[in-house]
């Protein structure tokens, strides 16, 4: 900027892992967008066009960050209300305050690898700080050694693949241990700007100039040059020739774990992988038959929540520590995360405190209505409905091998509750071969597992179908 997410002995456990939108995510180039003029909203950074959501309570800001799910500003003060942290409602650009103000004249922030980090107005050089996101303190980490203060024109930048910071014509990354600035080269022309996000692997920027049209930018991060890729169209504000802050847009990747189990000789590991350039936060709720919270035990306690902060190509694989004598507990789960992930399950069964047996199951469908898997009288099934209001009832019809209905069974789920069984049981079936039919009033999830060897398992195809999918009939 300027100066201006029925217990069966075997455990046939399925587990669906789901992802939403995966192609539309991985396409999408938008960003929040705040002005000088204190004015919120969302911006195509490929078309320029600007849709306004609110102001950020007349308060214009020096940058906006996103950590996690959560989108902050550090906003423009006087004497010591300088330097205060905000949380931004993203649905309205509304502020609320984080702890006190720092009395440091804060003119550029940004966010690298889970932090927030600041730049002051009033050094020489520039001081880089990190910024506390719960209580809003600064620690100072060092000067950039640029040579020159901020003045003119500046940015830090916003989830990019490192902290890159531009002043007036040239951009540089910072080593965020000693604040130490290293140039990358010059943006050319008359180009400067005052928000830099990286979104899809691109490093945007908006230009921070009293010069009319305003303009999006692409910066080679090899060289530093900017390239124009549009003008903004509908920009408000007063003081709408700034663009004071750029962060990505909060997209939720939800991902379903239709079974897990730990206790009775089994253990559930929880692994997901972060591959994309980004950091990237992911929520886990578990949850029990009933549908209320289930306490899982993992080396770090017994939760019902747990959330995993995976930095660029970082990931988690993460055992349950479960007495294996214990009753067996199961349930289901939701991640829900800040970007695209790779998510499994893993079970393990043990014998004597050996495992003899383990499944993954990975699967890549959404909660749809209607399924279609190889089953037999051992088969377990799984499901489970992630509706948080409706009740899903569930119909499920095996066939055999030549293709005659054997039975039918129609289960209901309350909202978020979970069950599994045995198909041979379930439809009172001693003996079959075939397939089950499985369909639902409402989007549910549910996978399967062969268990004829039992302790031996292995997962089978997740079977989920397009609700529209015409299903043989009886």
């Amino acid at each position: 900027m300027s100066s201006g997410r029925t217990k069966i002995v075997f455990l046939y456990i399925a587990v669906g892992i789901f992802l939403f939108g995966a192609s539309s995510v991985a396409k999408a180039a938008t960003a929040y967008m705040a002005t000088g003029g204190g004015a919120f909203g969302t911006i195509d950074l490929n078309t320029g066009v600007f849709i306004q959501l609110g102001l950020t309570n007349g308060v214009p800001v020096v940058g906006l960050a996103l950590v996690g799910t959560t989108l902050y500003a550090d906003g423009q003060g006087t004497g010591n209300n300088r330097g205060q942290l905000y949380s931004v409602n993203p649905a309205s650009g509304a502020l609320m305050s984080i702890g006190s103000p720092t009395g440091i004249d804060f003119t550029a922030f940004g966010s690298y690898g889970g932090t927030l980090y600041a730049l002051d107005h009033s050094s020489a050089n520039a001081n880089l700080y990190s910024i506390n996101s719960s209580t809003g303190a600064a620690t100072l980490i060092g000067p950039t050694n640029t040579g020159q203060p901020l003045a003119g024109y500046w940015a830090l930048s916003t989830n990019s693949t490192a902290l890159y910071f531009s002043l007036n014509s040239n951009l540089y990354t910072l080593n965020t241990s000693t604040g130490q600035a290293t140039v990358v080269g010059g943006l050319g022309g008359s180009i400067q700007v005052g928000a830099i996000v990286e979104v899809g692997g691109v490093l945007y920027a908006g230009q921070d100039s009293p010069q009319p049209p305003l303009k999006i930018v692409s910066l080679n991060k090899s060289t530093g040059a900017a390239t124009v890729l549009s003008n903004v169209t509908n920009s408000p504000g007063s003081n709408a020739s700034y663009i004071y802050g750029l962060a990505p847009t909060i997209t939720i990747q939800n991902y379903y774990f239709s079974d897990l189990a730990f206790g009775g000789g089994f253990q559930t590991t929880l692994t997901l992988i972060n591959y994309s350039p980004q950091a990237v936060t992911c929520t886990t709720n578990f949850y029990s038959d009933s549908g209320g919270p289930l306490t899982v035990p993992f080396t770090q306690g017994a939760i019902s929540t747990r959330t995993d902060v995976l930095p660029a190509g970082g990931s988690v694989h993460d055992q349950t520590v479960a007495s294996l004598t214990a009753a067996v507990a199961e349930g289901w789960a939701q991640s829900s995360c800040t970007g695209p992930i790779q998510a499994s399950l893993l079970y393990r069964y043990y014998t004597n405190g050996v495992a003899v047996s383990e499944a993954g199951v990975n699967a890549e469908t959404e909660p749809t209505t209607e399924f279609a898997t190889f089953a037999q009288t051992a088969t377990g099934v799984a499901y489970a409905n992630p509706s948080t209001t409706q009740s899903a009832t569930i119909t499920f019809e095996v066939y055999s091998a030549a293709g005659a209905k054997l039975g039918s069974q129609i289960v209901t789920l309350g909202p978020l509750q979970h069950s599994a069984a045995n198909l041979g049981p379930l439809l009172g079936l001693s003996s079959f071969t075939g397939f089950v039919k499985i369909t639902s009033t409402i989007p549910i999830i549910s996978l399967s597992l062969n268990a004829e060897a039992f302790p031996v398992i292995s997962s089978l195809p997740p079977g989920d179908l397009p609700s529209s999918t015409t299903l043989v009939t009886p």
